[in-house]
């Protein structure tokens, strides 16, 4: 009995741990095939709402509007949606209610929108100016210093909204105070998308030459720039972590980018179709938006062509852009329809961080509270860096050490400057070449002039010294 009792148990135990195992190499949440032939984005959204909850299958919906095409973005809480359309409609919907709470009627087109420090609070981008309007639908804010503006993008730690215009310019606004920050010229002409770091809140902007330039306020010129695409960028989107960069081309590529190294870590060839949109969710699922299906991956290293995690077909419309809701398993697909949820399995995170303002349950209470953390944490524009606020806390060097190697790299510099320029000889009249090269000198820093200067300067300071000496001395 007791060998029995052994083996029954020594069974159980190793049955625990195979299947512990097992679940350990597959990602939590994910759709899971029964056969190795079986596919997952075969799988249609109808079963997927068959087989989840009914809180669950409450986000699986379509929403028709008229006078589009609409593009769709969310809320930090990932609670509240605003869609703004081409005919000049615009609707805040609160997803948890499936209710709209505020509408406007611009009469004019509307490009982009963003909440700004909470939801109460719409900035829009429309044909000429960015305007900024309050939960009730009424115009609070009209920043004429916008022009023209084609992207928008709030950086929720800074408090600052930036907007990239068609020509060109990209300007930063602090909303806290009203001031008008910075404004760069990309000089690359009108941008075809815009991405933030969520890490850094470095600015990612897409060129119609292929090229991606990252940005901050703080520098007139671009952090680096990355020859992406043979074609126009139409689609930036960062991971959550900061880790990686997706971009999409017109040459019908997808490449993923480490921002660590600067290098592309995979590629996507997209037969017959260009990239509209891309997106990354919170757990680093990625959804690359076509004009006429989204289709959804693992991650951005399994990135495989015709091997997507899911697939959704919009029959009989085009998308404009997608997005994920933060702490849920949706997708957000903006078409010239409506807007369509989908439901994604293993998109979004299960818990939420209240003290940085993230909570989907918080009260108005809770709402006022983060908005007053969040201006007392408040983040000037030095920390808008590729290496984020991590150099904050950092032991600066010593500034001796640090003049001694400046001057050592300026007396390379002068040397390598003076092999360079030689003298003509003439073996007649006065030299003008020289003359010219004398004073070119003159304001060249290299070793025997600083020697000779400090020599200067100590015999000077001898003969100061012996005169004061002479002075103070008795006369008799």
């Amino acid at each position: 009995m007791m060998r029995r009792q052994r083996r029954r148990e020594q069974h159980v135990r190793q049955t625990y741990n195979d299947t512990a195992a097992r679940y350990e190499q597959t990602d939590e949440g994910l759709l899971e095939p029964e056969t190795p032939t079986e596919r997952t984005h075969k799988t249609q959204q109808k079963a997927i709402v068959e087989a989840t909850s009914a809180n669950a299958a409450a986000n699986a919906w379509r929403k028709a509007l008229p006078k589009g095409p609409y593009g769709i973005n969310v809320a930090r809480t990932g609670r509240h949606a605003v869609c703004y359309g081409a005919g000049g409609r615009v609707e805040v919907l609160d997803l948890h209610r499936n209710v709209r709470t505020a509408e406007v009627r611009c009469g004019e087109v509307c490009r982009a929108a963003t909440f700004l420090h909470d939801e109460t609070m719409v900035a829009v981008a429309q044909r000429k100016y960015v305007y900024v309007y309050d939960q009730d639908g009424a115009e609070v804010h009209r920043m004429a210093k916008h022009l023209e503006p084609e992207h928008l993008s709030y950086l929720p730690f800074h408090f600052l909204l930036a907007s990239a215009g068609h020509a060109g310019w990209l300007k930063y606004n602090d909303v806290s105070t009203g001031q008008f920050v910075a404004e760069h010229n990309t000089k690359a002409g009108a941008p075809r998308s815009l991405a933030q770091n969520p890490q850094t809140a470095v600015l990612c902007l897409g060129h119609g030459n292929g090229v991606c330039s990252l940005w901050s306020p703080a520098q007139s010129k671009p952090l680096a720039r990355l020859l992406c695409h043979r074609g126009a960028v139409d689609a930036v989107a960062c991971a959550f972590d900061g880790t990686y960069l997706a971009t999409g081309g017109m040459d019908g590529f997808v490449k993923v980018w480490d921002c660590r190294t600067w290098r592309a870590v995979k590629e996507l060839r997209l037969s017959g179709r260009a990239p509209v949109s891309l997106a990354f969710s919170q757990t680093g699922r990625i959804a690359v938006t076509c004009a006429k299906s989204v289709e959804i991956y693992e991650s951005a290293k399994k990135l495989k062509a015709f091997q997507p995690y899911l697939s959704h077909k919009l029959d009989g419309s085009h998308a404009t852009n997608s997005v994920f809701r933060p702490f849920e398993d949706v997708l957000l697909v903006g078409h010239a329809l409506g807007v369509d949820s989908i439901l994604v399995p293993g998109a979004g995170e299960a818990s939420y961080d209240a003290i940085d303002g993230d909570d989907p349950y918080r009260s108005k209470k809770g709402r006022k509270t983060a908005v007053v953390r969040g201006l007392l944490d408040k983040l000037p524009i030095e920390t808008i860096t590729l290496q984020g606020a991590g150099f904050v806390g950092t032991v600066e060097r010593d500034a001796a050490a640090a003049d001694k190697e400046r001057r050592a790299l300026e007396e390379d510099a002068n040397a390598a400057l003076s092999k360079r320029i030689k003298e003509k000889k003439k073996t007649r009249g006065r030299s003008k070449l020289k003359a010219k090269l004398k004073k070119r000198m003159k304001n060249v820093v290299s070793k025997e002039t600083q020697l000779l200067k400090e020599k200067l300067a100590a015999r000077k300071k001898k003969q100061a010294d012996s005169v004061a000496v002479q002075e103070a001395a008795p006369t008799t």
